[in-house]
């Protein structure tokens, strides 16, 4: 009997140390900030520990799929953000994504911080 209480105890506090654990994990893997450069700078930083991995994208110069895979919006939106972009002949400011409807003026404010 205290043989079986010593092997529940065990495999409560395994089953506890590893859901922690992998609590962790899932939160160092889904925080990914995304930032906007207007310039030339195809820097992907990638910072350890629990700190979000921090992506800088060229909103003059990226490609559809990168769009797709990096902000995760949908394709006809990707293609109206390069029509957009090759309309004007580049973007000034984020604020000018606002022409989009898709696009809201909170959506540029949280890609700037």
């Amino acid at each position: 009997m205290t043989q079986n209480k010593k092997r529940i105890k065990l495999t409560i506090i395994l089953l506890l140390t590893t859901i922690l654990i992998s609590h962790f994990f899932l939160i160092s893997l889904a925080k990914t900030e995304v930032y906007f450069s207007l310039y030339d700078n195809p820097q992907i930083l990638s910072i350890t520990s629990l700190k979000p991995e921090i992506q800088i994208i060229n909103i003059n110069t990226s490609s559809q799929d990168e769009f797709i895979k990096i902000l995760q919006i949908s394709e006809p939106l990707a293609q109206k953000v390069i029509a957009l972009r090759e309309e004007l002949g580049g973007f000034k400011d984020l604020q000018t994504l606002t022409q989009l409807p898709e696009i809201t003026n909170i959506d540029c404010k949280e890609w700037e911080k």
